[in-house]
C-alpha cells in the first residue's frame, strides 16, 4: 500500500511540474487596479536653457491647497537628485513616492505646505551641479531655473522662505550652494552628501583632492563667515561610505562657529535611508520657514519631528 501511495504522489508531482511549465506569465493591467492617490500634484516641465543650450527638464510638486487658495503664496524647497538620476526618480524612489512621503508629513502637521522643485542635472553624459566646460549648471540654476520658478508659481521669493536639500551628489550640490550662495537659502538639508572637509582647508587649493562631482572649490574665510546665516544639516547613515567625510565636515563647521546639525541613523548609501530622510528634511526646513512665515499661515502651527533609529 505504501508503494502505491508513493507512486501516486510521484505522478501528481510530475503532472504538476508539466502544468507549471505550460503556465504563461503576463503583465497585470494597471487599469484594473485602483492606483494610490497622492493629494499633492506633480508637474513635469521643461524650458530651453540659453546657458546650457538644451531643453532642460524639471519637476514641481505643488501643495494640495495651491488651486484652492489662489491668493496664497508658499515657501519653496529645491531638492537635488544624485548621480545618474533625474527629476523623475531618485535612486529607485519615484517622484510619486516622494509625493507620498511629503503628503503624509504635511497632513499630520509635522511639515508645512511648500512648493517643491526637482531640477535635472543630468544630460547626455554631462552631470553635476557646478560650472564646468560645456556645462554651466550652477549658472543655469541661479540665473534661469530659480527665476522661472518664481515667475511661474506663487512663491515667497526671499531667503527666509527658500531652502535646498538633496542626496549623494545632490547632497553635495545643496551643501555647496548653501556655502557659496548663503544669501539665497534659509536652510540646507544634505542627505548622504558628497562633501569633503578638504574644502574648508584654504591651504590645499588643488581641486583634484575634492571628491567626484564636487567641483565647487574651496571655501574662503569670507564664504565661511557669510554661510553662518544658513542652517545646515548633514544626515548620513552609519554604514554609508561617505560617513567619515560627513562627520569630519560637521566637526570643521562647528569649529568655525557655523549653524549645523549632524544626524545619523542605522543605514547605508541606499534608497530606504533616503526615503525616511526626505521626511526629516522637509520637517527641518519647515521649522526654519516658520519663524519668518506670515502670521496665521499653516506653518506657524507645525509640530516638531522626533527622529528614531530604524528597527534592526
Amino acid at each position: 500500500m505504501k508503494k502505491i501511495i508513493f507512486s501516486l504522489a510521484l505522478s501528481v508531482l510530475a503532472l504538476t511540474a508539466v502544468q507549471a511549465q505550460n503556465l504563461q506569465v503576463k503583465e497585470q493591467d494597471p487599469a484594473a487596479h485602483k492606483a494610490r492617490v497622492f493629494p499633492i500634484p506633480v508637474e513635469h516641465l521643461y524650458f530651453h536653457s540659453e546657458i546650457l543650450g538644451v531643453d532642460k527638464n524639471f519637476s514641481v510638486m505643488l501643495p494640495k491647497s495651491y488651486t484652492k487658495e489662489p491668493d496664497r503664496k508658499y515657501p519653496v524647497v529645491y531638492m537635488l537628485h544624485g548621480a545618474g538620476e533625474n527629476d523623475w526618480e531618485w535612486a529607485n524612489i519615484p517622484v510619486s513616492m516622494i509625493s507620498e512621503a511629503i503628503t503624509m508629513i504635511t497632513n499630520d502637521g509635522t511639515a508645512a505646505e511648500c512648493i517643491v522643485v526637482f531640477p535635472n542635472a543630468n544630460e547626455g553624459g554631462k552631470q553635476g551641479y557646478f560650472n564646468q566646460e560645456g556645462w554651466k549648471y550652477e549658472d543655469y540654476f541661479f540665473k534661469e531655473l530659480i527665476p522661472v520658478i518664481e515667475k511661474r508659481y506663487r512663491v515667497i521669493a526671499d531667503k527666509g522662505h527658500r531652502a535646498i536639500g538633496g542626496l549623494s551628489m545632490g547632497g553635495g550640490g545643496s551643501f555647496n550652494y548653501g556655502m557659496r550662495h548663503p544669501d539665497m537659502f534659509s536652510s540646507v538639508y544634505a542627505i548622504s552628501a558628497a562633501v569633503s572637509p578638504v574644502a574648508f582647508n584654504n591651504e590645499a587649493q588643488n581641486p583634484a583632492v575634492l571628491p567626484a562631482n564636487m567641483n565647487g572649490g574651496h571655501y574662503s574665510p569670507e564664504q565661511i563667515e557669510a554661510a553662518k546665516s544658513v542652517n545646515f544639516v548633514l544626515d548620513c547613515g552609519d554604514d554609508d561610505f561617505l560617513f567619515d567625510a560627513n562627520v569630519a565636515t560637521y566637526q570643521l563647521m562647528k569649529k568655525n562657529g557655523m549653524k549645523v546639525q549632524f544626524r545619523c541613523f542605522d543605514g547605508a548609501h541606499a534608497s530606504y535611508y533616503w526615503y525616511d530622510a526626505i521626511g526629516r528634511g522637509q520637517a527641518y526646513m519647515t521649522r526654519h520657514f516658520s519663524a519668518q512665515m506670515p502670521s496665521g499661515s499653516d506653518v506657524t502651527n507645525t509640530k516638531h519631528i522626533f527622529c528614531r533609529r530604524a528597527p534592526a
